[in-house]
């Protein structure tokens, strides 16, 4: 027996009405696909839950429909010309397709000959249930047959984080969460290789049903659940050895201070389904909070591993460990900028001067800086009561620094679809300078699923800052938000439905 195989090459808006119109037809089945595949302007989608395009098709979308002459009429020369016009009669307008014939074979063996058992480093074998195991005593087989849920291993993404686990020599007894989990392999690998108690989350309920068959199947004990269960695994106070993330770049940095607050003091992450080009925008995301680099990379993809700070404390000691020669420079240094604030201590110097030595008070500046400051800002007080001084408000970039930007908790991925297209961003944001700074402007740009900006907006400190905050301090436009300020702000955005993605960040205009 023979199948009859038509192909339309359609705009992207025509492709997912023209193919339920050829199911309605007689279509055994209907698959779109990118006309361009393959050449230069190949033009990918990335989707997933709560991140789908809108249209999901390409700009030339190629719609292949399959036809069985035994039980249509699709055999005979006349098929084609009443198709289109059947076609015509709905209100697609269309060339005649491209054709050709599909002999019958055997589909499952077919689909089976294309998922052979795939290596992962030395020890990792990757073996579908219709493949024999490897004979290798030392081989660790995960048995994950490909199915609706992302993660059979032959991703270099999924590849990459298999590799990073076999490379791990202290894995015993470690705890795991698998963010993302899709199918579980990797938090099956993790399990094999000696990671207890392991867990995976994913949004997708099918990627739970899949996951907790696989972990059945390999014999490995792992707990899988929902965000949305409530579930003690995911509770704030729950922390792990390691947070493995295998997602997309733009929900990696979306959920970064979900993902880092995962973490145990001393943790390390591993995020993964980042291309090279987007690797430096989520190690800056995550720079706040630890240092990411790349590990390794494949295929125009990238693996990045960081570890959590023992403590604060750590950093303390490392500043003060510093040569003693070091410290009585910078003590010489700000002796000449006191006598300098003496002699010249008029408008234009002082308010270059003052920000310029101005400490953080995040900890990142040593105490003797913070303590000479001090003594300079009680300095520069008394000349200013005595000769008279014009203050000005300075306006700092390297002040500010963004706690937190995500969306509204209860629906943090899925909040760029709600029904009304409205959207509640939470942003935390500090002044660490030790001097008062002028109120920024915040911009928030929204991108598309390739990371084009497709919007942005705008909020000056009349619009962000809230207003019960402002009522308290009427003159914050001319005297600045206070060192060490807190704010807690939230916005409510309005996005369009091809949003998959923001970023927030502070400019003065």
């Amino acid at each position: 027996m023979s199948y009859r195989e038509l192909v339309f090459t359609v705009a992207a808006e025509t492709a997912e009405p023209l193919g339920d119109a050829l199911l309605d037809l007689g279509a055994l089945s209907v698959t779109v696909e990118d006309d361009a595949a393959g050449g230069y302007d190949e033009n990918p989608l990335y989707g997933e839950p709560g991140l789908s395009p809108e249209v999901q098709a390409w700009d030339r979308s190629a719609v292949t429909a399959l036809f069985n002459p035994e039980i249509d009429a699709s055999g005979s020369a006349e098929f084609i010309p009443e198709l289109l016009a059947s076609l015509k009669e709905t209100g697609f307008h269309l060339a005649p397709p491209q054709e050709k014939t599909v002999e019958e074979q055997d589909w499952v063996r077919l689909t089976q000959s294309q998922f052979a058992p795939i290596q992962i480093g030395e020890r990792i074998w990757v073996v579908p249930s219709w493949h024999d195991a490897p004979t290798d005593p030392n081989a660790i087989c995960l048995a994950v047959d490909p199915g609706l849920a992302f993660g059979t291993g032959s991703h270099p993404t999924t590849h990459l984080c298999l590799l990073w686990l076999e490379q791990q020599s202290h894995l015993q007894n470690q705890s795991l969460l698998d963010y993302g989990c899709g199918s579980g392999i990797l938090a099956i690998a993790a399990a094999k290789l000696g990671c207890k108690p392991v867990i995976g989350t994913d949004i997708d309920p099918q990627a739970m049903v899949a996951a907790r068959s696989n972990a059945e199947i390999n014999n490995t004990i792992i707990r899988f659940v929902l965000p949305n269960e409530g579930a003690l695994e995911l509770a704030a106070e729950t922390k792990y050895d390691i947070v493995m993330a295998n997602i997309l770049a733009n929900p990696l940095q979306v959920l970064a201070p979900a993902l880092v607050n995962k973490m145990k003091v001393g943790g390390r992450i591993v995020l993964s389904g980042v291309l090279a080009r987007q690797a430096e925008e989520v190690i800056t995301t995550y720079s706040q909070w630890l240092k990411l680099s790349v590990w390794k990379e494949s295929e125009g993809w990238v693996c990045l591993h960081g570890t959590l700070n023992k403590d604060k404390q750590s950093n303390s000691e490392s500043t003060f460990a510093a040569p003693a020669q070091k410290k009585s420079l910078k003590l010489v240094l700000l002796a000449a900028l006191f006598l300098l604030l003496l002699i010249f201590g008029e408008h234009l110097s002082r308010n270059s001067l003052l920000p310029a030595l101005a400490p953080r008070i995040d900890g990142t500046s040593n105490s003797i800086s913070v303590s000479a400051f001090h003594v300079l800002q009680h300095i520069d007080a008394k000349l200013c009561r005595a000769l008279g001084c014009l203050d000005r408000t300075v306006s700092d970039f390297s002040a500010w620094k963004i706690t937190l930007a995500a969306l509204a908790p209860e629906n943090a991925r899925e909040g760029l679809k709600n029904p009304a297209n409205q959207s509640l961003l939470q942003v935390e944001i500090q002044n660490r300078l030790a001097i008062a700074v002028l109120a920024p402007n915040l911009e928030i740009s929204l991108t598309d699923a390739e990371e084009s900006e497709i919007k942005s907006l705008q909020f000056t400190p009349q619009e962000w800052l809230p207003k019960v905050w402002q009522e308290s301090h009427p003159d914050f436009l001319k005297k600045g938000i206070p060192s060490g300020e807190m704010l807690q702000l939230e916005l409510l955005i309005s996005l369009p439905l091809n949003a998959a993605g923001y970023r927030v960040r502070v400019l003065y205009p």
